[in-house]
């Protein structure tokens, strides 16, 4: 048990890191978009929602919807504005990807991790 919380302290730390880094890799380069930048604040909600523990009986719910939401702006965010970015050239969207990559998979570890806790 305390090993599964250490663990989840190290993954959320983590997903806050993520996000984070993201939203601000985004204002240095004067690229903020709103759906991205929502997309990150989601996430950060669920985490700290978590964090205070007042919802555990609909935790996996409020996971669910956390992580699809945050899929899904950033799946309006690409249906819009393409798969490759303009500002740098028309390059492919490789940095998005790889953070929605992994603040979805450590998403789902994390509520993995948490249920089999709870």
């Amino acid at each position: 048990m305390n090993n599964t919380h250490t663990t989840l302290k190290i993954i959320g730390g983590i997903l806050i890191l993520v996000q984070l880094a993201d939203i601000l890799l985004h204002a240095a380069t004067h690229q903020l978009e709103a759906l991205r930048v929502s997309a990150n604040l989601i996430i950060l909600i669920w985490l700290t929602i978590l964090a205070f523990g007042k919802v555990k009986a609909k935790s996996l719910s409020i996971a669910i919807i956390s992580i699809a939401t945050y899929l899904l702006l950033n799946l309006v965010f690409l249906a819009l504005n393409g798969l490759t970015n303009p500002e740098q050239g028309g390059t492919l969207r490789v940095t998005l990807f790889v953070l929605v990559f992994i603040t979805v998979m450590l998403s789902a570890l994390f509520t993995h991790l948490h249920q089999r806790g709870n």
